[in-house]
């Protein structure tokens, strides 16, 4: 492609989903020059996704669009499991919010596809191109020219320096940079379909684990529900799509009761992830990186994290705070766990979907002797099996602790904290959206006052402090808030006297004293540009 490009931008982002809109607006709330292509006129407004988690609230937080979002959500839903007599065997119901929202929450995705697009009208550095079909792309040492083409046929060439492909889980970007699935997808269909007018929906999910015909059905908000039956092997699947056989499906359940049914669908479930996440300057993020089963709820909430984790490094690289080298650290910081959460949902579908009257009742004792261990209650009942990422490699700088107690390479907690004005706010709210030095009670302010100034002003890194006595610094350099006494975490008072180096998709990347921070300072500098 020698011709001169249309239109220029720092980033491309192909695919106008939730990965591909959350992006762009990260990278609007740094001022990055983004232009994102979809195929499609607008937004869903069929239900797709239908749960959210708290690292994805946090992430809609930063880019202050959460508020917005929540008085359209189940928050806090949890999840019961049926005996094929229809009596509960077992319940999880997660409180923690460790992250400082419900560990899950119901929505609909046309909802959150509506609110993002319309984040983006306040980013004058971001247009959005619907109606637009990418065609091909190549790369150089200097960028990549992306070739579209838009509703009236006409051919235009973009340049940017980066290539987001969100593109789903039919990427044709994915294809053409040679990446391949590795994974398996399920033998079984299953028949989705969602409801409304359900005027007595359980708050939580429902698993009915009955080996005959297994069935999984997910609250929403606005008396909405999510419905999921296990097609069997030489059923015709046609033909449960009619109405008649679905209102058979539901009659043992809801009754005689009349639903309106809005979206059916039949799906073959994946556990996929691709081989490899970049080449070159094209990046892949979302259902073009990886397929998830749904038992977790889990798929889209990782194309967030993939949208969180790139969009900071390639804001980073372009605004010249950090080299190409953070990009590296893309595909090894999130291919892992993006597999983990699969090996998860698998997992749970192994509980939800029993394949006999053996694994039925086997799996209903086990649950009812982990009842009486307490260790074992809780760790259910929390969803305490849901991996927590800790990067073992990447933008990080590891301290000497243990992997089980260390905050570096971890998503940091977020608490309720108080300014020096008496009033309460989460964490991130104080912090902002980019990088952050988080002096942690002792002496930790003292540090920041003898820090090399080039280096953190390169980061642009917002000094904060937090009091561990209940009363903030009366310090007029720093923001300090405090955190209440009795409800302090204890990660935070095994860092107290401690700065923390927190990155914009709020991991840490580095936890110092003013004993060490020299060594903290050099091993940055080998990020940053000359």
């Amino acid at each position: 492609m020698e011709e001169v490009a249309d239109i220029y931008a720092d980033v491309i982002i192909v695919g106008g989903g939730p990965t591909g809109l959350t992006t762009a607006n990260y990278l609007g709330m740094q001022g990055v020059q983004t232009i994102l292509i979809e195929r499609n006129s607008g937004t869903v407004q069929e239900p797709r996704a239908v749960s959210i988690d708290d690292e994805t609230m946090r992430g809609l937080q930063t880019i202050e669009l959460v508020e917005r979002l929540i008085p359209n959500t189940l928050p806090g839903y949890g999840a019961r499991y049926y005996s094929p007599s229809q009596k509960e065997f077992a319940r999880i119901k997660p409180t923690t919010r460790e992250f400082g929202h419900p560990r899950r929450s119901a929505f609909h995705q046309p909802e959150l596809e509506a609110l993002l697009y319309e984040g983006l009208k306040r980013f004058p550095s971001v247009e959005v191109m619907y109606e637009t079909t990418f065609e091909s792309f190549e790369q150089d040492s200097d960028g990549v020219t992306v070739k579209v083409r838009d509703k009236g046929k006409t051919e235009k060439l973009l340049r940017g320096v980066y290539l987001a492909a969100c593109d789903g889980g039919r990427s044709s970007i994915r294809h053409s940079i040679g990446a391949v699935l590795m994974g398996s997808s399920f033998e079984e269909r299953w028949l989705v379909f969602d409801t409304v007018n359900d005027l007595d929906c359980t708050p939580d999910s429902v698993a009915y684990c009955d080996h005959r015909r297994p069935a999984i059905t997910l609250p929403g908000p606005g008396n909405t529900r999510r419905w999921e039956f296990l097609v069997k092997k030489n059923e015709d699947a046609d033909k449960l799509l009619e109405e008649d056989k679905i209102n058979d499906l539901l009659r043992p359940y809801i009754g005689d009761k009349s639903v309106e049914i809005v979206r059916k669908v039949i799906y073959t479930f994946h556990a996929r992830v691709a081989d490899k996440w970049r080449e070159g300057r094209i990046f892949l993020l979302g259902d073009a990186a990886h397929l998830t089963p749904p038992y977790a709820g889990q798929g889209m909430n990782s194309g967030q994290r993939d949208a969180a984790n790139f969009s900071w490094k390639a804001a980073a690289v372009i605004q010249n705070r950090l080299t190409d080298k953070i990009m590296e650290t893309y595909e090894s910081e999130r291919q892992h766990h993006a597999w983990s959460l699969i090996q998860m949902a698998i997992q749970i579908g192994w509980a939800m979907v029993p394949r006999n009257w053996f694994h039925t009742y086997g799996q209903i004792t086990f649950f009812r002797i982990a009842g009486l261990i307490p260790k074992l209650r809780d760790y259910f009942l929390g969803m305490k099996f849901k991996p927590i990422p800790r990067f073992q490699q990447g933008f990080l700088l590891p301290d000497d602790r243990s992997p089980k107690n260390t905050l570096v390479g971890r998503m940091l907690p977020q608490p309720t904290v108080r300014t020096m004005d008496g009033v309460e706010q989460k964490l991130d709210d104080v912090m902002g959206t980019g990088f952050v030095l988080l002096a942690i009670g002792g002496n930790a302010a003292d540090t920041l006052r003898g820090l090399r100034a080039e280096i953190w002003e390169n980061l642009a890194a917002t000094p904060v402090a937090i009091s561990l006595d209940g009363n903030p610094s009366k310090t007029v350099d720093l923001n300090s808030v405090t955190l209440d006494p009795e409800k302090i975490s204890p990660r935070f008072m095994e860092y107290d006297g401690w700065t923390l180096l927190v990155r914009p998709d709020r991991y840490v990347a580095a936890a110092f004293t003013r004993g060490n921070v020299a060594k903290i300072e050099t091993a940055l500098q080998n990020w940053m540009p000359n």
